[in-house]
């Protein structure tokens, strides 16, 4: 099935390449040769990713399960754009968090294979430290009408969320029982420190339709060749986990915008994007930040996923 999509990504692109010696514009829809875009925005992000340890000597089973969520995350952005050639489009996208945005973390861990979670901690004072993307994207136009424009889009884009837990409360199961430990930990105590990184190569799709002074803007992004890495440290335990979670890794996103023109240079735009990292799995390193021990994990021991939803409002102006 993955051969497929991207044998059908292959052909829109190839079909694209065709069309441009014959794709009609109009002085409204197209941009000028030679010109030089530019946006700055403001967004909220929303999403969770996971974090998840596998026992590989137990056939694969999940002994761990961590839920990193992101809540409001207040984002600027920054974009720019250049049309070289009457079918060719540059651009050079990016947002980053500007506050600590609010998170939350709960951790599940399975240590009887006849049981639901046995341990379970939660951490509602948990913070955003890191949150950013950058994108640089070519956009082949293989059609181009009054009010109607279709492209292929070929692109890399990197993303980076960390986070950070203090405090919670946890119920873990003993030896002798079933969920019979409970307690707090105490506030502002720092736990446990992640990150997730992809670096993604991608092909797309974009649509562009016009009417009067408003532009509908459509834009699909996808990818299989994600390369997916995370790092844990855990305080408490001094105890670092690194991920090496393959170069395989898949992603997908859907985004739409909604533009108002005011004037033939200057527009305003608002957009969602939806973006999806499916698990990407591989090998882990521990390493023992006290004694210095290191050890590693072969196989698909660890995992990583993210979702994320993303809200804008940018201005544009055109040079």
């Amino acid at each position: 099935m993955k051969g497929r999509k991207t044998l059908v990504m292959l052909g829109l692109f190839a079909f694209g390449q065709e069309a441009v010696a014959r794709a009609q514009t109009t002085d409204e829809q197209r941009f000028q040769l030679g010109s030089v875009g530019v946006s700055l925005g403001v967004g909220l992000l929303n999403g969770q990713s996971q974090e998840k340890v596998y026992d590989v000597d137990e056939g694969g089973r999940k002994i761990s399960q961590l839920n990193w969520d992101i809540k409001q995350v207040p984002t600027l952005h920054l974009g720019l754009s250049y049309q070289p050639l009457d079918w060719l489009s540059l651009d050079a996208s990016g947002w980053t968090q500007v506050a600590k945005g609010d998170g939350h973390m709960k951790d599940y861990d399975w240590f009887d294979d006849d049981a639901d979670w046995t341990h379970r901690s939660d951490h509602p004072d948990t913070r955003i430290k890191q949150a950013w993307q950058a994108d640089f994207a070519a956009t082949a136009w293989a059609l181009k009408r009054d009010e109607l424009a279709l492209g292929v889009v070929l692109g890399y884009q990197r993303s980076q969320f960390e986070w950070e837990a203090r405090g919670g409360s946890y119920l873990y199961s003993s030896d002798d029982g079933y969920r019979d430990i409970s307690g707090t930990i105490p506030d502002g105590l720092k736990g446990i420190t992640y990150r997730q990184t992809y670096e993604t190569p991608y092909v797309g799709l974009v649509g562009i339709y016009n009417y009067r002074n408003w532009t509908l803007e459509s834009r699909f992004k996808y990818s299989q060749w994600v390369k997916a890495r995370d790092y844990d440290q855990h305080h408490l335990r001094d105890l670092t986990f690194t991920g090496n979670n393959g170069n395989r890794g898949r992603m997908q996103s859907l985004a739409l915008g909604l533009s108002y023109r005011f004037h033939p240079q200057f527009s305003v735009k608002a957009g969602v994007d939806y973006q999806m990292y499916g698990e990407s799995s591989g090998s882990t390193r521990v390493k023992d930040l006290e004694s210095g021990e290191r050890t590693h994990y072969s196989g698909k021991s660890g995992g990583q996923s993210s979702r994320t939803v993303l809200s804008s409002l940018a201005l544009n102006y055109r040079f």
